[in-house]
């Protein structure tokens, strides 16, 4: 048996998590056929059959269920080891991860990163923008060092620091009968045509929540439209099709500009906290860790 290749072993991974050669080629960036022969390869080494491709998705066979566990761990060790060794060098350079719900991936991320990036040009960022459970499944998988989202799971391997407080307030188009009022009350809130944002969304689980600590069932919100995510969102309310709940921080602007008006709703406050999520088994570069303290002191400035 020949030496197993650490690219074979990620590519191997990354067919067994997407269910698919041809999504695992195009993420590790090569084609399909080199895909298949990498994979060809390992069965030849190990002298075993790895993958059942007899249905719709490919499934590990029980010598490539073992093989899975393994190489994930091989996988790990490799990515410690490259930090451990990056980590002895002074913090000049490195790469940051990041991902986001839209509420502060939108409108609270990219002057950080921006501000950031200016104290350590050395240090590359990036930014995924996605919903709040998007987010911490990419956490989770390893593919993103850092999340800063609005709804947090309780998972063991999860870390979990605040980032901002937030305040949920409920927004409609500066000429409806709303607008003009100092507050409405929950009943009102409950008739009137809603926007809401796709499953998922953070801010969606916990205006949910809070609807039933009030004994309300989210389905007795008098929903008009169910539509993605911010923007959208807010385009439907400008539009006049109805009002809709979002984050302080998405309609600031918005509403300077006098494109949105808040509505008080009477004894129905909602805050929240934004935090940051990162995985607990896995290694921290210098880089990320600088970025997470310069994060975690974000939270009375905002």
């Amino acid at each position: 048996m020949g030496p197993m290749e650490l690219r074979h072993l990620r590519l191997f991974c990354e067919i067994v998590d997407q269910r698919s050669f041809s999504l695992a080629a195009e993420y590790m960036h090569i084609t399909q056929p080199a895909a298949s022969l990498q994979v060809r390869s390992l069965e030849r080494e190990l002298g075993a059959r790895l993958l059942d491709r007899s249905g719709r998705d490919v499934k590990p066979t029980d010598a490539g269920d073992v093989l899975y566990r393994r190489a994930r761990q091989i996988i790990a060790l490799d990515d410690e080891a490259r930090v451990e060794i990056m980590n002895l060098g002074d913090l000049v350079g490195g790469r940051v991860t990041i991902g986001a719900a839209t509420g502060p991936g939108e409108h609270l991320l990219p002057g950080l990163i921006a501000e950031f990036k200016h104290a350590h040009p050395g240090i590359d960022l990036s930014l995924r923008v996605t919903d709040s459970h998007g987010v911490i499944d990419l956490v989770l998988a390893r593919e993103l060092e850092l999340g800063v989202v609005g709804a947090v799971s309780g998972h063991p391997d999860l870390a979990v620091a605040p980032f901002a407080r937030d305040e949920i307030v409920v927004v409609c188009a500066p000429t409806h009968p709303w607008a003009s009022r100092n507050d409405v009350g929950l009943d009102e809130f409950l008739r009137e045509p809603m926007i809401v944002q796709q499953q998922g969304a953070g801010i969606r689980a916990v205006v949910e929540a809070a609807l039933r600590e009030r004994g309300i069932k989210p389905a007795q919100l008098n929903v008009f439209l169910e539509l993605g995510l911010n923007e959208s969102v807010k385009h439907a309310v400008m539009a006049g099709a109805g009002v809709t709940y979002l984050s302080k921080f998405a309609v600031r602007s918005d509403v300077r500009n006098g494109m949105l008006a808040i509505v008080r709703v009477a004894d129905f406050q909602i805050t929240r906290d934004f935090s940051i999520v990162r995985s607990r088994t896995r290694a921290q570069s210098k880089a990320v860790e600088a970025f997470l303290r310069y994060l975690e002191a974000q939270y009375e400035r905002l």
